[in-house]
């Protein structure tokens, strides 16, 4: 028969967990609706709500030469789904597998992992931090893989513009200065110029072919690039002053990037000093007095309590990445 106090230990314990885990959900709540209304002032004041919708189209109305050209840019649809995010991350940390395979290797990895758990300790609370610890694991290794495929990309492309430009002033065609980028520049920077230059071979105009590995590539500074492209070859002007000042203004937001770095480095150190301090000291009581420990995973209430730390830890860490996370 389960003793009465141990039951109400534990069903206090749980209780306050989620008191507080529900307080957190709110503050976060109350900080997304904040910030989701302050967005939707600032694109009412620049009329950008309409363009936001999806399947809109925008027109930008130009002037060259005392001229009027017309450029029609497609809207972007903010709805957001699970392969859809997916597929982000895996577009991102240039993962080859499809986001179908990947969801499917995931789910199979979480399930063998809690199985495993389960035949060999026999805890199913155990099992269940197993089976969520894997999609976290990798989570992190694809937004991991992410940015530095990003932080690559970036050098590349300001390598790979500057060279474009140098081969305009030369009096090379658009074409041949992208063949020149994917014959001199490593992938994957070299890998999309050598794809636009198979398209247009194909057939694929020029335009369509830079707009649609800009957006397949996710790198906002290529589909700036490609937005610069085609609207200078919509409407005229020099191209190669264009793509060096844009060179320019990507190797000013490189630098940015490194000081935005550099001023949150404290609050990553910080955090994964909180994160690892537990998880060591977890080990270290274990090795050094194991009757210590053994009651953390030997009774509910040590289980309980190691529940409540790992989402403490998880919810911390996702805090604090928001914290030391700058968008500019």
């Amino acid at each position: 028969m389960p003793d009465p106090a141990n039951t109400l230990r534990v069903i206090t314990t749980v209780s306050v967990f989620g008191l507080v885990l529900a307080l957190e959900v709110l503050v976060l709540l109350a900080w997304s609706l904040a910030k989701a209304q302050r967005t939707q002032r600032i694109e009412r004041r620049l009329g950008l709500q309409a363009a936001a919708a999806a399947g809109k189209v925008r027109q930008l109305r130009l002037w060259h030469d005392g001229q009027e050209a017309i450029t029609l840019v497609p809207g972007v649809s903010r709805r957001a789904s699970l392969m859809r995010g997916l597929e982000r991350l895996r577009r991102d940390a240039g993962v080859q597998m499809p986001a179908s395979t990947l969801l499917l290797a995931v789910l199979g990895g979480s399930l063998l992992a809690a199985a495993i758990a389960m035949v060999l300790v026999k805890s199913w609370m155990l099992a269940v931090v197993c089976a969520v610890a894997v999609p976290m694991v990798v989570h992190m290794f694809l937004v991991h893989r992410g940015t530095q495929r990003y932080s690559l990309m970036d050098r590349q492309l300001v390598d790979g513009m500057l060279l474009a430009s140098r081969s305009l002033r030369a009096g090379h065609p658009l074409i041949a200065a992208f063949r020149l980028i994917s014959d001199e520049i490593p992938a994957p920077v070299g890998a999309i110029f050598g794809k636009i230059c198979q398209q247009q071979q194909l057939g694929v105009s020029l335009e369509e072919a830079v707009r649609e590995s800009a957006e397949g590539s996710g790198h906002d500074d290529l589909k700036l690039f490609a937005t610069s492209v085609t609207i200078q070859l919509r409407s005229g002007g020099n191209l190669a002053d264009t793509i060096e000042r844009l060179a320019s203004v990507v190797s000013d937001r490189i630098r940015l990037g490194r000081r935005v770095r550099v001023l949150t480095a404290q609050t990553q150190l910080s955090k994964r000093l909180l994160l690892a301090l537990p998880l060591v000291m977890f080990v270290v009581l274990t090795a050094i007095k194991p009757q210590y420990i053994e009651r953390l995973h030997a009774t509910d209430d040590g289980r309980v309590l190691l529940a409540v730390a790992a989402a403490g830890l998880v919810i911390g860490a996702w805090s604090m990445n928001r914290l030391a996370k700058i968008k500019y």
